[in-house]
Parts: C-alpha cells; structure tokens; sequence
C-alpha cells in the first residue's frame, strides 16, 4: 500500500512538472538562462546525470553557457539517435521546469497558486506595522505583498533575474521599506536580531534553521511547494521549532514550522 502511495505522489509530481513546462513553453535551449550558480546544481543532480551526454547532442550555444559557468572545458557526449536525444532533453526540462520557468517567466513563476497561502495565521499573532521581515524561497515576491504596511521587509534572493523582478514588482504594488538582497540563506547579510519575524517557502538547508534562528526573533517556514520533498524534522525540532499547519491554495492544509519569540 505504502508503494501505491509513493507512485501516486510520483505521477503527481511528473503532471504537475508537465504542466509547469507547458505553462512556460520550456525547451531545452531554455537551460543557456540559468545563473553560474544554479547550472552548477543542476549539472551535479545525480538523478539526472546519466541524461546530459545524450541531451547535449548538437547543442553548441547550451554547451558554451556550462563551459562559461562551470569553468569546464569539455563535456562527454554521447552519439545517439534524435529520438533517444529529443526524450533525453524533454526529460531534463521537466525536471528542472522550477528553475527554468523561474528565469524565462518571472511573472508566470510567481503566478504558481501554491505561492499563495493563508497569510492570516502571521496577521493574527503580530502588528505588521510594527513588525521588520525577513521573506526568502517559495511565494516571496506573494508573501511580500501582504507586508507593504509593515516596518520593513527584506527579501533574500540569490538570483540576479528574479531579484530584479521583485524590486520591479515592490515598487509597483507599493511595499514600504523594501530591500532585496543578493543572498542566499546559508549566509544572511544582516546582523543578529534585524528581524522580528522570518517568513520562508519551502527551501531550507540543515544549517538554514540556525541562521534563520540568528536573525530573527520568530520563524516560521511554509512547506507550501508540492514539487520539494517534505523537509526534515530533525533539524527543526533539535533548533526548537514546533509544528503546524497552514492552507495553501489549491493544496489544502500543508505543514508548516514555527518557532516562537524569544525570552
């Protein structure tokens, strides 16, 4: 039964993929979009290594963009039929459909409905004009908007696209005191306790939870993406995080994490 339910959520995540590649009209030439940063990430995923020698068959213009951001002078390709390239590449692009329709649409990204959360689960316990925040991974450039009234509200984003983006966006819908960062959250550029409260979607490393922890006085992390496995709980609950749940929409209730002010 346990299997029956793993090959659901598998098709699920493989139509769900699909639909985000249509949405974006994805094509393989899309990867030559990617920062150095992410083509990094995606030429080392392991589950998809065995497909790039067959994908990068005649594909010079991709082919030069790895060699620029990887530094890598040569990449093994192997000779192989157009059919068998052709499903190589369609199957690279679904893979990887977050990151390329993040860098080709930023419009299209940011209009993905599990971006879009209950926001009243924060408006409940904090006075938003009172309140410095920091907003990072899944639904920023959404959650952003809920805060324009607030103290202030910084956004970590790593890539250069996308952080343009959500300056554009900020300015158009009239967030006060906005601040995008170039940065990623293993290392956030603020001092200790800039914050009163950290919101982040879904995207955590085992040492986000300290750092978060460092910066702001509460947390609270939405598992609100479908396509991300569920986080581990270890990391949370060993940094004093308690569980919880929040509506996401067109997912229903999803887990989240809150870790209350300090003493």
């Amino acid at each position: 039964m346990a299997e029956t339910a793993g090959q659901s959520a598998d098709l699920d995540r493989d139509k769900l993929l699909s639909a985000v590649a249509r949405l974006g009209r994805l094509c393989f030439d899309d990867f030559r979009r990617l920062e150095a940063p992410t083509t990094r990430r995606v030429l080392s995923a392991p589950e998809t290594a065995d497909l790039w020698p067959l994908a990068l068959n005649n594909t010079p213009a991709v082919l030069l963009h790895f060699r620029r951001s990887t530094g890598v002078s040569s990449f093994i390709v192997h000779r192989s039929s157009l059919a068998e390239v052709a499903s190589a590449q369609s199957r690279l692009v679904h893979a990887f459909a977050l990151h390329l329709l993040k860098v080709k649409a930023p419009p299209l990204y940011d209009a993905l409905p599990w971006h879009d959360w209950d926001f009243s689960i924060v408006a409940r316990r904090f006075k938003l004009w009172q309140t410095r925040i920091l907003l990072a991974g899944d639904g920023s450039s959404v959650t952003m908007c809920r805060c324009r009234r607030s103290a202030g509200v910084y956004v970590l984003e790593p890539h250069q696209t996308i952080a343009r983006y959500v300056e554009r966006k900020g300015e158009l819908e009239k967030v006060k005191r906005l601040r995008v960062l170039r940065a990623s959250l293993d290392k956030i550029p603020l001092a200790d306790h800039s914050v009163d409260l950290a919101i982040i979607g879904s995207t955590l490393d085992s040492a986000a939870p300290h750092e978060l922890s460092r910066v702001a006085a509460d947390v609270l992390v939405v598992e609100n993406n479908p396509l991300l496995s569920p986080l581990e709980e270890q990391p949370f609950l060993n940094s004093g995080f308690t569980p919880n749940t929040v509506e996401v929409r067109s997912l229903g209730p999803r887990r989240s994490w809150w870790k209350a002010g300090r003493a």
